[in-house]
C-alpha cells in the first residue's frame, strides 16, 4: 500500500488557506477545471457542524493515457467522491475517496494541513495512503493514482499561489 507526504509552500496565512481556498466553491472551480483541466469539479454538500466542517465533492479528473491492463479495469471514465472532515480545533482536513469503479476493492484516504513557516507563507502538508486490491493490476493503479496525486498537487501550487497574489489574499 503506498503512501506519501505531500510538502508545498503557499504564499498566505493559515486561515485565509483554509477558508479562501480549500473551503472555497469558486477557487475549486476554477483549480480544478481551468488549471487542472480536469472535466468536472462539484460541491455535493458541505456543513458545519460545531467544531468541523463535512464536505462531499464529486470529481471527474482527466484519464489520460492509460497503460493497457489499467484501463481495461478502469474503462474510458473515472470518477470520485471526496468526504471529508475539518477539525477546527485541530486544524486538520481528513478525507475517504470514493472511485466510481472499483470502490469495493480500492482505498484512498489522506489528511491535509499546514505548517506555518512566515508571516504570510505556510507548508501545505497532505499525507495520503492508496490501496487497490484487484489482482495483477492492483499495484499499478496504486502507482497511477499516486503518480496523478502527486502531479495534481504540485501544478496546484503554483496556480494557489498566483491566484492568492491576484486576488489580494
Amino acid at each position: 500500500m503506498p503512501e506519501a507526504t505531500l510538502r508545498h509552500e503557499i504564499e498566505t496565512d493559515e486561515d485565509t488557506f483554509w477558508s479562501k481556498i480549500v473551503f472555497d466553491e469558486g477557487f475549486n472551480k476554477k483549480l480544478y477545471e481551468g488549471a487542472l483541466k480536469f472535466p468536472g469539479w462539484k460541491l455535493l454538500d458541505a456543513k458545519e457542524d460545531g467544531d468541523k466542517i463535512v464536505r462531499r465533492v464529486q470529481v471527474d479528473p482527466p484519464v489520460g493515457d492509460l497503460p493497457g491492463p489499467v484501463k481495461k479495469v478502469i474503462g474510458d471514465r473515472l470518477a470520485y467522491t471526496e468526504e471529508g472532515t475539518f477539525d477546527k480545533k485541530t486544524k486538520r482536513y481528513s478525507f475517504k475517496v470514493t472511485p466510481s469503479t472499483m470502490a469495493e476493492k480500492t482505498k484512498v484516504s489522506g489528511e491535509l494541513w499546514v505548517e506555518k513557516i512566515g508571516d504570510k507563507k505556510i507548508r501545505r502538508m497532505c499525507r495520503i495512503s492508496v490501496e487497490v486490491k484487484v489482482f495483477m493490476v492492483g499495484g499499478m493503479v496504486e502507482d497511477r493514482i499516486m503518480s496523478d496525486l502527486r502531479s495534481s498537487y504540485d501544478n496546484s501550487t503554483a496556480f494557489t499561489n498566483q491566484y492568492i497574489k491576484e486576488n489580494g489574499l
